[in-house]
């Protein structure tokens, strides 16, 4: 004989399972969760009186982790089965708050250095699992005025170079820095991320505006910077001696 199922049973042992993970959030946060007791959590709080850990479980095998998830886009999340419209946008939702909050609450700090911009930057590099472009820009005291996020594809090298001069010209900025994450533990520069920042120097140095640093963050808390590498300095360098080259001058037939 098939079994009964007793709604009011499982709606108590449902309660239970919610108070008790609300019980330790309330005294321990989220360090004692795993990731799929976090997702639990939070769709608990935009689905009501239903069990939410098997969603949480299909999330989690579907986007392969917390991360995957909230930055997955809410039409792919609402083909999980008990996820609709209302947790689906919620969760999207997520990932932008905390960056937001992120954002807000180190904007009054200053940049004057590559140690500044890592301190910054690694938290949000943290938080994504796809490659993300990031453009500070900093005023002459090297507080921040703007932060500027370009999703994409680091080759997109000439569309990303003219998005990066219109927004460093509109707020007027005195320097920049630059950062994009690589998807891993390899943080070694590509060809096409050598180009870029070579790109910028050409670009920004005739308008004073200066490049503090190019960053690149792998998954975990590995990064490389191209100043400290002596590779930012070579392209100035190199961009200083192109300016004051005479070789022009012999192309052009001016005497000298």
């Amino acid at each position: 004989m098939a079994k009964i199922k007793d709604t009011k049973t499982d709606d108590q042992i449902h309660h239970g399972r919610r108070r008790k993970l609300r019980d330790l959030f309330v005294e321990h946060g989220l360090e004692t969760f795993n990731e799929t007791q976090v997702l639990e959590y939070a769709l608990g709080l935009s689905i009501p009186r239903i069990d939410t850990n098997p969603a949480a479980h299909r999330l989690i095998n579907k986007f392969g982790s917390l991360n995957g998830v909230i930055e997955a886009h809410p039409d792919k999340l609402q083909e999980i089965g008990g996820v609709g419209e209302n947790t689906a946008v919620f969760l999207s939702f997520l990932r932008q708050f905390v960056t937001y909050a992120t954002k807000r609450k180190q904007r009054a700090e200053k940049i004057n250095n590559t140690g500044d911009a890592v301190n910054y930057l690694m938290p949000i590099m943290q938080t994504y699992s796809e490659e993300e472009f990031i453009l500070i820009c900093l005023d002459k005291a090297g507080k921040i005025i703007l932060h500027e996020q370009f999703g994409g594809n680091i080759h997109r090298v000439d569309l990303d170079l003219r998005e990066i001069a219109d927004a460093v010209l509109r707020v007027k900025a005195a320097a920049i820095v630059i950062a994009h994450n690589h998807v891993g533990d390899v943080v070694t520069p590509s060809d096409a991320d050598v180009l870029l920042t070579r790109s910028m120097v050409n670009l920004f140095s005739p308008l004073t505006i200066g490049v503090l640093d190019h960053l690149i963050f792998g998954t975990g808390e590995e990064y490389y910077s191209f100043k400290s590498s002596g590779l930012l300095d070579i392209f100035k360098r190199e961009h200083k001696s192109f300016i004051i080259s005479r070789d022009w001058e012999d192309v052009l037939g001016v005497v000298t």
